[in-house]
């Protein structure tokens, strides 16, 4: 093989993906297979290699075990790695960066794809002298969508890409040798360290950014600056956060689903316990919403449905706990000093729903609520407090409906 040939460990348990990774690779590369983490550390006795392709789904030792291992041992901890895998979602691809991967290559792999992006890599990887770059090393960093900043190992500024000012406006005042942290606005939380991997955002926490910090070793192997890639994973952020809101959120009004109402508010009843609160449990129904529902139509008992819930949000504290328990049923934990103020509160919220207009297509709709109300004691389960606000709501409705009960037992 060409003693210039830059040298890549790959493995991977399934002897085909070996094979034809290696097949792919060895043109262009001295390749080195393993079937086994275990075995790569034993080649890495022999062979230091520019570039691991590293494989997550592993038998003993799992591409993260590897990964955490590498980044654990001081003279392997700065060889760069690649994760291959069958898992195509976002959150395992951000995991696998979490653990340091330069990229992650998804199974069946293309070929030309796969040496495209290797080569990308190591090329970065590859300035000998930081303060000479290329005319089309500059023409590609001014189009790629990646920020892109080099700075010396002492984080001073060398050169960035117009991706890299528009993601941080603050560098562009920046002139070569200034401490890259003196940029204006320049997130506090991104701390520039070899072989990291950082998230940060900006402009009041409305952009959201992943940060690839590579080493960069002149011939010798002697570290002479980093590489900082930076990419726009708004998307990525805003996608995983509606599908932790559509966890514990009720669609249609915004409210905590039940699951997680029970789930806080068992948290909050042995908080209240501890400190000798005094807690009321309200069930509240919308009085004949049905009728809403076969007169109107489903649209219209949709509209009810959110402007009730917005009404009974104005109307507690931050602390207390309100959700859609099901249906036209709302289910609220209150922490109040006495059983007044629970009334007072309840109360509020019956007037203000009983004056409330709303409009739908042109159509004035008019509603009122019946609400039962209960106070946790010992020993209730939260389930047993339930149950005895509803038993309250239900004397509301039996009384005529639009109205008030406190629970007393029989």
């Amino acid at each position: 093989m060409a003693e210039n040939f830059k040298k890549i460990i790959v493995v991977d348990d399934n002897i085909e993906n070996l094979t034809a990774l290696k097949d792919t690779l060895k043109d262009k590369y001295e390749v080195y297979p393993s079937q086994s983490a275990a075995k790569m550390f034993d080649l890495l006795e022999h062979i230091m290699p520019d570039l691991i392709l590293l494989d997550l789904e592993m038998p003993e030792m799992s591409g993260y075990e590897a990964a955490i291992k590498l980044k654990n041992i001081e003279k392997y901890k700065q060889i760069p790695f690649m994760f291959l895998t069958i898992r195509d979602d976002i959150k395992s691809e951000m995991e696998g960066f979490k653990y340091g991967a330069i990229d992650y290559i998804h199974k069946p792999f293309v070929g030309p794809l796969l040496l495209q992006r290797i080569k990308t890599h190591l090329s970065l990887m590859d300035y000998q002298k930081i303060e000479i770059i290329s005319t089309a090393t500059v023409t590609a960093m001014e189009h790629i969508k990646e920020g892109f900043i080099l700075v010396d190992t002492n984080k001073n500024y060398l050169s960035s890409n117009p991706a890299a000012s528009r993601m941080i406006p603050g560098i562009t005042k920046l002139i070569k040798g200034d401490s890259i942290y003196s940029a204006e606005n320049w997130p506090e939380e991104f701390i520039i360290d070899e072989g990291n991997y950082v998230e940060f955002s900006t402009t009041g926490d409305s952009r959201f950014f992943k940060a690839n910090i590579s080493p960069v070793y002149d011939k010798n192997k002697v570290l002479i600056g980093m590489i900082v890639l930076i990419s726009d994973i708004t998307d990525n952020v805003t996608f995983m956060k509606e599908l932790e809101m559509a966890a514990y959120t009720d669609a249609l009004t915004g409210l905590y689903n039940r699951k997680h109402f029970l789930e806080l508010a068992d948290a909050e009843i042995q908080r209240a316990l501890r400190l000798e609160q005094t807690l009321y449990t309200a069930m509240l129904d919308l009085d004949f919403f049905k009728n809403i529902n076969d007169t109107y139509g489903h649209a219209a008992g949709d509209l009810v449905l959110k402007v009730s819930a917005e009404i009974f949000h104005k109307n507690i504290r931050s602390y207390d706990l309100l959700c859609r328990y099901g249906g036209e049923e709302f289910v609220i934990l209150l922490a109040v000093k006495d059983e007044k103020e629970a009334y007072d509160v309840a109360e509020r919220i019956r007037t203000d729903i009983k004056n409330s207009v709303m409009n739908y297509e042109k159509t004035e709709l008019r509603i009122t609520c019946s609400i039962g109300l209960a106070e946790f004691q010992k020993p209730d389960t939260l389930e047993e407090s339930i149950k005895k606000a509803d038993d309250a709501l239900y004397a509301a409705k039996n009384a005529g409906r639009d109205r008030v009960i406190i629970y007393k037992p029989q």
